[in-house]
């Protein structure tokens, strides 16, 4: 599930029908008892001046009780 989502438009908005690239990176894993998270920066550019248009950071999370056989799995992993 998405548990947070930054967009800050740096130099935008995005338009419909135009080319984009995009980058992405994981910035940071990170979990707790109840949950894993997965932080995503994407940042969206122009071609070919390659000028960055927006920037989003997105925290996509599981919260372990919801998934079926995730103690099983998880145990496995360090068996």
């Amino acid at each position: 599930m998405f548990a947070d989502q930054e967009i800050r438009l740096v130099d935008g908005p995005l338009f419909v029908g135009e080319n984009y690239e995009l980058e992405r990176e994981v910035v940071a894993l990170s979990g707790s008892r109840r949950t894993e998270s997965l932080w995503v920066r994407t940042t969206v550019f122009v071609p070919p001046s390659g000028r960055p248009v927006v920037k989003m950071l997105l925290n996509l999370a599981s919260i372990k009780d919801s998934l079926p056989g995730y103690a099983k799995e998880y145990a496995a992993l360090y068996a």
